[in-house]
């Protein structure tokens, strides 16, 4: 079972608790499980109503946070934008490993990434929330516009999922991977795309396909394999 850290157990959107825990990877990844084994339909509250002053206050949040992080900051939402084993760990102290020397451990993470990408997809149709943009033209998008819809966020739902599994692989790298889940999530925020809630279901997803994932035996090989492999290139036992 993964170790969940309580920002990923906690918030207002999250109605239920969680756990974790590996193969041959398929050629170029394919998720482990769809919308069937994690409905966020029915896992998730609905997000808040657009003219509510939850919602309105978010709003504000977002303009403020863009108009007040440093440059540095913004440059580091944008990068945050791509996706995959190399961004995620790109500010923590797994990005000194070449990514051609833990192959399993890309490719892990790369299942993990189509995974929530089909159990997040229905439910951002089902929810049809709005990005910020869209509702106020005050948010000014740093990044392209995604054609989806805001709730849960995608980035940060897989955020946390990657996070909670690394943690599994290295969990001497526990602290870092999960405050770095946390910060890949504010990226979204800052770059315009995204509410403060919608992170909140991102997070709770995030733990939610982590716990599914516990319960995979395609999973579970994958896993083995590349804790091996990952422990080895950073010379622990």
């Amino acid at each position: 079972m993964f170790g969940l850290t309580r920002r990923a157990l906690t918030g207002a959107f999250v109605l239920a608790a969680i756990g974790l825990a590996q193969p041959v990877l398929a050629d170029d990844g394919h998720p482990y499980f769809g919308p069937e084994a994690v409905d966020l339909t029915v896992l998730l509250v609905p997000p808040p109503a657009q003219d509510s002053d939850v919602t309105k206050a978010e709003l504000a949040e977002v303009k403020a946070l863009q108009a007040s992080v440093s440059e540095a900051r913004k440059k580091q939402a944008i990068a945050d934008d791509d996706e995959g084993y190399q961004p995620f760990v790109a500010t923590t102290s797994l990005a000194s490993i070449d990514p051609a020397k833990i192959p399993l451990t890309v490719a892990l993470v790369q299942r993990i990434l189509d995974t929530e990408d089909v159990v997040t997809s229905p439910a951002k149709k089902f929810f049809a929330r709005p990005r910020p943009p869209l509702a106020d033209d005050g948010v000014k998008p740093m990044i392209k516009l995604s054609k989806s819809n805001a709730y849960p966020s995608g980035h940060t739902s897989n955020g946390t999922a990657i996070a909670i599994v690394l943690s599994e692989m290295v969990p001497e790298k526990r602290a870092e991977l999960m405050a770095r889940a946390e910060d890949y999530g504010m990226s979204r925020l800052i770059v315009g795309v995204h509410y403060r809630s919608d992170l909140a279901a991102g997070y709770a997803t995030g733990a939610l396909i982590a716990q599914e994932l516990a319960q995979n035996a395609d999973f579970q090989k994958d896993l083995a394999a590349a804790r091996t492999e990952l422990r080895a290139a950073l010379g622990l036992q």
